[in-house]
């Protein structure tokens, strides 16, 4: 007698009704997916934007910058090698959250997506292996781009003469999120064993 080989229709004829139906529900974060595709695409344009809007105030082709990020004009104008600067700590900023839409694309792809097989030949950088390390990746990603953040804004409250002690909200902000992603996946160090 042979024995019994489970083949993918041999379990799925033997789940319950519900349980196929709600297998389907997978296929929901398709929608998710694409609209990561496209946030990382946008962020990867603006930031090139960026980059481009740059190169153009350090070699003074466009006229200086007269307004930053938030629209706050600067006291006198700010010269073009600064001018560069402000616009690629922009550039970085929209950049590193272009990745981290894509990152989040792959995590939810491969997680509800991918069969195990196909996640077995992927390449490291697309394999995430739960939904705690897609989170842990996520807010350690946050942490970095809010201290991007905070170096631009800073630079900029330094230009406009109008630094206030609430720009240390930031921060405080980083170092509250670096010790909660800690906290929270801190993993036991793995002790070696005697043979």
């Amino acid at each position: 007698m042979e024995p019994h080989t489970h083949t993918p229709a041999a379990i799925r004829r033997k789940l319950p009704r519900m349980t196929q139906i709600m297998g389907l529900t997978r296929w929901f974060s398709v929608v998710v997916v694409l609209s990561s595709l496209a946030g990382a695409l946008l962020m990867f344009v603006i930031g090139a934007t960026n980059t481009v809007e740059a190169v153009m105030h350090y070699l003074e082709v466009m006229p200086e910058l007269e307004l930053l990020a938030d629209d706050t004009p600067v006291a006198g104008k700010a010269s073009p090698r600064t001018a560069a600067n402000l616009q690629l700590l922009e550039s970085l900023d929209n950049g590193l959250t272009g990745l981290t839409f894509l990152y989040f694309a792959y995590g939810i792809y491969s997680l509800f997506l991918t069969s195990t097989n196909t996640m077995a030949e992927a390449p490291r950088w697309l394999k995430v292996e739960n939904i705690a390390s897609l989170k842990k990746t996520l807010m350690e990603v946050v942490a970095v781009l809010l201290a991007i953040m905070f170096v631009r804004v800073l630079a900029e409250k330094i230009l406009t003469g109008d630094l206030h002690w609430e720009i240390l909200t930031i921060p405080i902000s980083i170092t509250a999120i670096a010790l909660g992603t800690r906290l929270m996946f801190n993993e036991a160090p793995v002790s070696p064993t005697s043979e």
